[in-house]
């Protein structure tokens, strides 16, 4: 039997949080503000979890989507209304068992999972490739300011699921993109999804800027 653990977790909305990413957050719902309190005393450990709106009910009105992530806290700044802003670095997916209780803040129990090792590593070589050069035309316009997502990326060259995670988790903005990546433990997979998503925000980007370049050609 897989072990399970409780973690306190926030549920937000269309948010889906991956493992690598550095997720802002601004804290100030009463029950959360006691969460955070009691979090940073402790392991400064929570989840965030997407709301599953196909599960809403009068008697379950915040239901959390099957796969959730664990974060940690690595930034954080209280300001004088007892509000705060927070980072959190995603630390690792887990499957929902059951929500364990909703006051005074919610809290789950969920059970950790494991990625599926590389089978393909021709295959996955190719694909981690085709992320990294597709992430740097996509940031490339930041100058500078890529440089540290950059290196990070770079960093996690020979561990194809952290890289898709951490790619996805700050390129990729489409909710449902981002559960699929959540729920797939293949990394074989995920970094093949990866790949085929960069690439067609790389194209519309492309595209994108030829139209504008267009636009400005034709009120000359």
């Amino acid at each position: 039997m897989v072990p399970t653990v409780v973690v306190p977790v926030m549920t937000l909305g269309n948010c889906v949080f991956l493992p690598q990413q550095l997720l802002p957050l601004r804290i100030f719902e009463p029950r959360y503000r006691k969460m955070l309190k009691e979090t940073l005393a402790g392991s400064r450990m929570f989840a965030i979890s997407q709301l599953d709106e196909d599960s809403l009910s009068p008697d379950n009105d915040e239901p959390p989507c099957p796969f959730t992530c664990v974060g940690r806290i690595v930034g954080h700044v209280e300001l004088e209304d007892g509000t705060s802003h927070i980072v959190l670095e995603g630390l690792r997916r887990a499957r929902v068992i059951k929500v364990k209780r909703k006051t005074p803040y919610p809290q789950l129990e969920i059970a950790p999972v494991v990625d599926e090792a590389s089978t393909d590593l021709a295959g996955c070589t190719r694909d981690i490739a085709r992320v990294l050069a597709f992430a740097e035309n996509i940031v490339g316009e930041l100058g500078e300011e890529a440089a540290p997502l950059m290196q990070r990326l770079r960093g996690l060259a020979n561990q194809p699921g952290a890289l898709a995670d951490a790619a996805a988790g700050h390129l990729v903005a489409e909710a449902d993109t981002r559960r699929a990546l959540l729920e797939c433990l293949s990394q074989d997979q995920r970094i093949k999804a990866v790949a085929d998503e960069l690439s067609r925000l790389d194209a519309q980007r492309k595209l994108d800027e030829q139209g504008g370049d267009e636009e400005a050609r034709g009120m000359n």
